[in-house]
């Protein structure tokens, strides 16, 4: 799985998760879904990032990305489920979305240091990964 890959069944509420981060040195990657905007308190604060019905095939309603809830997972595990035609797999984003929603992360105070530890390496192109 690649930064900006998108797929469904992460989840019992059928959220679309987003990749963020290229696979770590131990394999894993950041992932963070998309919830429907103003569920949150955050929300009413103005602290999170959008995402509107047409910059995605799959939001139908104004959302915002859940940074509560990203963390780091098996990235293998992910790549083996895709090959195996398992991974529910929705089109990527643009790069200009998932800049947004890394930036947001990187800025955003709920997202664990891991996680953003693997945003700023797959943004700087770190070869050393």
């Amino acid at each position: 799985m690649k930064p900006g890959e998108t797929f469904l069944g992460f989840d019992l509420a059928n959220h679309l998760w987003i990749v963020l981060s290229e696979h770590g040195a131990d394999g894993r990657v950041a992932v963070v879904n998309l919830t429907t905007h103003g569920r949150s308190a955050l929300c009413a604060r103005g602290s999170c990032v959008n995402v509107i019905p047409g910059e995605h095939p799959f939001v139908r309603r104004e959302s915002c990305v859940y940074y509560r809830g990203a963390v780091m997972t098996s990235g293998l595990i992910l790549d083996r489920t895709k090959e195996q035609g398992r991974l529910d797999q929705r089109d990527p984003l643009s790069a200009e979305i998932l800049a947004r929603i890394q930036r947001g992360a990187l800025e955003s105070e709920l997202v664990p240091i891991e996680v953003q530890d693997a945003i700023q390496l797959t943004m700087s192109g770190d070869p050393d990964r």
